[in-house]
Parts: structure tokens; sequence; C-alpha cells
């Protein structure tokens, strides 16, 4: 299958399934929880006392966790997609008193599948984003604080594209993500200097 018929053929089934907003709200949902995920760890490695002599075990909880989140996104994402589609599948042949033919299946089954992996590759994708100036800055604590504006930074900018979309003051809306962040920052602060 050359470019075009590939091009056209993804056009047919999001004109099918409708799976563009569901990829995007797997996207931000994805993304935030990954980074959210990795603050946590970060903040949480660091209020309890962690050094820098410790970091290779910080960014190895860190991706460990980032790729069950990845996995369990996927897999979660795709059971929930697959039975979605298939209600969605016999709304239709139910609509229409005829079962729906190869195309629709082949793009239910498509969503279905780009859902997942979006869902799953987010998260992993904005959680590494936040543990590069852990390899890049020699100090440790500058390290930390650097991640951590880095993480409230790339929030920030998932709230804003979201309150971009539907033209509302998309800083408000990027402000709401990073306090979120804050408030499970203030918490895990709580939780490490009480461990």
């Amino acid at each position: 299958m050359g470019y075009r018929e590939w091009k056209e053929r993804i056009r047919q089934y999001q004109e099918i399934t409708e799976y563009g907003p569901i990829v995007r709200r797997y996207f931000v949902l994805g993304a935030f929880d990954g980074t959210l995920t990795i603050l946590g760890i970060l903040l949480g490695a660091f209020f309890a006392g962690a050094s820098k002599a410790q970091i290779s075990v910080i960014v190895a909880a860190g991706l460990s966790a980032l790729v069950a989140l990845a996995i369990s996104s996927i897999v979660g994402a795709y059971e929930a997609e697959r039975v979605e589609k298939k209600l969605d599948q016999k709304r239709v042949e139910k609509a229409l008193l005829a079962k729906v033919g190869n195309e629709h299946q082949e793009a239910y089954r498509f969503a279905t599948r780009i859902s997942a992996v979006i869902h799953g590759i987010s998260p992993l994708v904005a959680g590494l984003i936040p543990i590069i100036p852990l390899y890049i800055i020699p100090l440790f604590n500058w390290a930390i604080l650097t991640s951590a504006v880095v993480s409230l930074s790339l929030l920030f900018v998932i709230g804003w594209y979201l309150g971009s979309l539907v033209k509302e003051r998309a800083v408000f809306t990027g402000l709401r993500f990073v306090l979120a962040a804050l408030a499970t920052a203030a918490i895990i602060v709580l939780i490490g200097q009480g461990v």
C-alpha cells in the first residue's frame, strides 16, 4: 500500500470511528500521568533524604514506574476501547438492521490500537523529559529543582494546549494543571519528610 492509499484509509477510519478526540484525550491523560508520576518519585526521594549517590536508584525507580504506567495504559486503553468499539459497532448494526462491513471492523480495530499505543507512549515520553536534568546538572539539589520546574512547565503546556482547543483562557487551564501538580508536590513533601 502506497502513502496516498494509506493516508486515505486513515482518513476513512477517522470518518467511521471519529477516533481523533479519543486519541487526544489519551495523549493528555498519559502525558499528565507520566509527568506527575516522575515529579512524585523525584520529590519523594529528595525529601526522604536521597542524595546524588543514589541517583541511579532514583532514575531506575522512575523508569520502572514509567514502564509500568505505559504497559498499564496500553492494556487498559486497549481493553476499554475494544469494548467501546464493539458497543459502537452493535449500535450501528442495530440502527442499520445489518452487519457492518469489513472496512468498519478494520476501522474499529485501528482506532482501538492507535488509542492504546498513544495512551502507552505519552506517559513514557512525558515522564522521560523531567529525568534529563538529573544527567546533565551535576549538583543534585539543582538537578531536582530543574526537574521539578521542567515537570511544571510541561504540565502547563499540556493544560495550555487543552485550553487553546476550546478557545478559553489557555493560561488558566495551564495554571490549573500546575496547581494540581503543586498540591501533589506539597503532599509528597509531607510524606517524604515523615518517612
